[in-house]
């Protein structure tokens, strides 16, 4: 995530693809599906650019990341 800020206040948009593209495929690999669907649209719309409504979906993205850590941090400490 601390990449995706940085790509993010410098308007860089190939780093913010990276980003997306990197959590999509480990997203899903866990069942964060909404996440990685998440992911796969934003690296769509930069691919294609069609940059309309980005921050929204990416701020969607940040949103969902956290949910996500909270629920794996939640069964980690169950197992423990």
């Amino acid at each position: 995530m601390p990449q995706l800020q940085d790509a993010c206040r410098a308007c860089d948009h190939t780093g913010i693809r990276h980003v997306a593209h990197t959590l999509k495929s480990s997203s899903a690999s866990i069942g964060a599906i909404k996440l990685s669907q998440l992911c796969a649209e934003i690296e769509t719309r930069i691919r294609t650019d069609r940059l309309e409504n980005l921050d929204e979906l990416v701020g969607a993205m940040t949103t969902e990341a956290e949910i996500v850590l909270q629920a794996l941090k939640r069964l980690l400490d169950a197992k423990t």
